[in-house]
């Protein structure tokens, strides 16, 4: 249909007139000329512009989306929710922290090596994190729960695949199946958010963000033992039950929530970013085995980067991308994407892969049991992020998330340099987990998770915080995979040293640094203060 310069005056007024009906959910309307109204005002119709030519887009009414329950003030009601979300989100994250004790068995039986077994834990991850942020995505129109029921289900096949693996392609496989499950952080964030109030949800989202590192460190110690008494592949079984209670627990007591209209499927930016981020962390993760200068790590590389930079140009001819450009570019998203990945792949990378390995190594680290390793190293992390995390989640409505990450990045920075420079010590390294578990843990975690939940865009939520629930994974598996060749690579006669050791915990160290560099960019408003004043239009914007 074509229009004219003379009647578009005459098609935008009845535009206007039609967009004053509250029933009608006008969105931006910059660079867009009308075309028409049809269907007695059920679809306007308007033309926008891309770099691939014209396209039709249509406005949507509010009254085809599901916009949810009201607010759940019940404290029963809401204890209830956050149980069950707890349980959906402690279901994948056992996934993390009930692996490290049984690395080494896994090692021993499976005949592997610290990268192969390393590269099965980043597959885990990196899936995590594409499926964060496709499946998040899609989530808007198909519903949260049912997303939610789906990654769980994922979950359960990929453990009883691994408990059953003859061998390390086959543990590989499950592994990176149960990687699905990636998403149920974002699905929990969000249905938080859209079912509380602002300081309700401050203090809910920080119960859920701790089990990020854990639930509470008592199934690392689980783990341990279950390890040294009955297997590695009894850890899977653990898991697997749990994960059933999970799905039917969430299947009755998570509300379903549909934000927009059905769309496509954004298959191009999917399958680009997809590849980039698994040929970057594959290179990443086999380098010291297959060398770092060697053929197949420059070109996995190499293959992995071309990708990512092509996806923000597919982005723009998108008809539904998976992130706006945009948004991408505000400083809403990338400096909070940036620093999510730097922090997570430095703090996670040391405490949940390094010392672990590091502790139970006889001739290069302190020669624990799996269970000692586990009470000493992993536990803490765990247990006393579980025990500040709501203290934050109190705090942040008066002073914002932004500034319980910055407060919390100060000391997690001292206490990343000391574990790297007394890795020697035992007790050091005890005391500093126990400080990593109040700052990382309890504060700077839960203050990632906040503000991508504060920061997303209203009218596509899903986008951010399915991008920096992905920035989790996508960081936690680049620390594994480039610790895990670090380690690899400083071996000598088919052993790690502890020098490999100490320089992977140093590496972590400067990660953390990095990161906290680009938090200080994060926008100070809209991050979580109650009694903040916002200008009327402008919730929501994003920041250039």
């Amino acid at each position: 249909m074509i229009v004219t310069e003379e009647d578009h005056d005459v098609r935008l007024r009845h535009c206007l007139l039609l967009s004053s009906d509250p029933r009608l959910k006008v969105g931006p309307l910059e660079d867009k000329l009308l075309l028409d109204v049809d269907n007695a005002g059920k679809d306007v119709r308007y033309l926008t512009s891309s770099p691939k030519g014209p396209e039709v887009q249509s406005l949507v009414k509010e009254q085809d989306v599901d916009e949810g329950e009201e607010r759940i003030t019940s404290r029963a009601k809401i204890a209830w929710l956050v149980a069950a979300l707890l349980l959906a989100v402690g279901s994948y994250q056992l996934n993390n922290t009930m692996i490290a004790p049984a690395n080494p068995l896994i090692i021993k039986e499976l005949g592997s090596d610290t990268a192969t077994v390393g590269l099965a834990q980043t597959l885990f991850l990196i899936v995590g994190a594409i499926s964060a942020i496709i499946v998040t995505r899609v989530s808007d129109w198909t519903g949260r729960r049912r997303a939610l029921i789906f990654s769980l289900a994922s979950l359960v096949v990929g453990n009883l695949i691994v408990a059953t693996a003859p061998n390390i392609g086959f543990y590989l496989a499950g592994r990176t199946l149960s990687g699905l499950c990636g998403a149920v952080f974002a699905f929990a964030f969000l249905i938080l958010h859209d079912v509380l109030e602002l300081k309700t949800f401050s203090r809910a989202l920080a119960v859920i963000a701790a089990v990020k590192a854990g639930l509470g460190g008592g199934e690392a110690v689980l783990s341990g033992i279950i390890v040294d008494h009955l297997g590695y592949r009894a850890v899977f079984w653990t898991m697997l039950a749990f994960t059933i209670v999970a799905l039917v627990v969430c299947r009755f007591a998570v509300p379903e929530k549909v934000t927009s209209k059905p769309q496509r499927i954004d298959w191009t930016g999917s399958i680009l970013i997809a590849g980039g981020l698994t040929g970057i962390s594959l290179a990443l993760s086999q380098g010291g085995k297959w060398g770092w200068l060697s053929a197949p790590t420059l070109l996995v590389l190499l293959g992995g980067v071309v990708l990512l930079v092509a996806f923000p140009f597919a982005e723009r001819r998108a008809t539904s991308p998976l992130m706006r450009p945009s948004e991408l570019r505000s400083r809403n998203a990338w400096p909070l994407l940036s620093a999510n990945v730097l922090i997570l792949a430095g703090a996670f990378g040391a405490t949940g892969f390094v010392l672990p390995l590091l502790a139970q190594n006889a001739g290069a680290g302190f020669g624990m049991t799996a269970t000692e390793s586990a009470l000493l190293y992993v536990m803490p992390v765990s247990l006393v992020g579980f025990a500040f995390a709501p203290i934050a989640g109190s705090v942040a409505p008066r002073i914002g998330w932004r500034n319980i990450l910055l407060g919390g990045l100060a000391v997690t920075i001292v206490a990343m340099i000391v574990l790297a420079a007394a890795s020697e010590s035992p007790m050091l390294a005890f005391l500093m987990t126990l400080v990593l578990g109040a700052f990382y843990t309890g504060m700077v975690l839960t203050a990632l998770d906040g503000l991508g939940v504060l920061l997303a865009s209203k009218d596509e939520p899903g986008a951010l915080t399915g991008f920096n629930t992905a920035a989790f994974g996508i960081g936690a598996s680049l620390g594994v995979a480039i610790t895990g060749g670090v380690i690899t690579s400083s071996q000598l006669n088919g052993a790690p040293t502890h020098g490999g050791y100490a320089l992977a915990l140093w590496i972590c160290a400067g990660l953390v640094v990095a990161g906290s560099l680009f938090s200080l960019l994060i926008p100070k408003r809209g991050v979580g203060i109650v009694d903040e004043q916002v200008p009327a239009g402008e919730a929501g914007q994003r920041v250039a």
